[in-house]
């Protein structure tokens, strides 16, 4: 009898543990992840948590500086980030309407934005005649139409604020992303201005280690389209971390506070401008080996 009870309590425990195995997954935020398109529960993503970046003393930090590059999503390195099933820019901008992300008016993160104010920022309206039905003719009156922000479309470019920095006591050299900033060309009666601006900017992680309100909170549990393994695909944050992405960089810390192509030797000289931020790339690749004692 007491063995036909072992079995029976056995079995009920395998159906519990099969049954567990088989519920569908969620995300950190509590959304079931709509791309997960395996025939398999896959946990690999929607289990991952944060990893802190180690603490570091300001007394041991050698030599810092403050770098700003661009990423152009339609670059080949970096069309992954448009990855039509989970873009970056719909996942960013979903967060930021949703609260789950803040969104700052610049990079000092001091000040915010409300949700109502990144909408009339990216809102485009178009004014148009209206016409007479029977006619044909002009009214006289006007229509104004405010087309939607579709993210996907419109942001093409990021920019990343980040530190380099030389730890003094490991001997090795830390690139810490600080902020993010989607960017976009603002539409003014249907029609796009030339220059990039900032949508807002949003924090990457926070110095006390806590994750809340930042954006690699967010990316832990969206993946990236791996074209080598369909498998093994990597999150947003392991994109950033693991600096996969090509860039260029835009500004490097001086004292008029400009990026390199406002500055007044290479205002009017786009080459003069790309071999200048060359060259900002090889000291900062030579800087960590010429701080080393031999």
């Amino acid at each position: 009898m007491n063995k036909f009870k072992f079995i029976l309590l056995f079995s009920m425990l395998c159906l519990i543990r099969f049954a567990d195995a088989q519920a569908p997954t969620k995300t950190n935020t509590g959304v079931h992840n709509v791309y997960d398109d395996f025939i398999y529960t896959r946990q690999s993503v929607t289990e991952r948590q944060v990893v802190p970046w180690p603490y570091l003393r300001e007394a041991d930090v050698f030599w810092a500086k403050r770098i700003v590059r661009e990423i152009d999503v339609r670059e080949k390195q970096n069309q992954v980030m448009a990855w039509p099933k989970n873009p970056i820019s719909l996942v960013f901008y979903k967060a930021v309407m949703e609260g789950r992300l803040l969104p700052y008016k610049d990079d000092s993160l001091s000040s915010l934005y409300t949700p109502e104010e990144i909408v009339n920022r990216s809102i485009d309206s178009t004014v148009s005649d209206e016409i007479d039905s029977l006619t044909g003719e002009p009214t006289g009156r006007q229509i104004k139409t405010a087309n939607p922000f579709v993210p996907e479309e419109r942001i093409k470019k990021y920019r990343i604020y980040e530190d380099w920095i030389f730890d003094k006591k490991e001997s090795r050299m830390y690139v810490r992303i600080f902020a993010i900033a989607p960017l976009y060309k603002p539409k003014f009666g249907g029609q796009e201005v030339d220059e990039y601006s900032e949508l807002c900017v949003l924090r990457y992680h926070k110095r006390d280690g806590s994750n809340e309100n930042d954006i690699r909170d967010i990316m832990i549990s969206q993946e990236v389209f791996n074209r080598q393994n369909d498998a093994a695909r990597l999150t947003f944050d392991d994109w950033f971390e693991q600096r996969l992405f090509s860039s260029y960089i835009v500004k490097e810390a001086n004292h008029h506070d400009l990026p390199i192509n406002q500055q007044e030797e290479f205002k009017d000289n786009g080459l003069a401008a790309l071999l200048e931020s060359e060259r900002i790339k090889q000291d900062l690749f030579e800087k960590e080996h010429d701080l080393w004692e031999y």
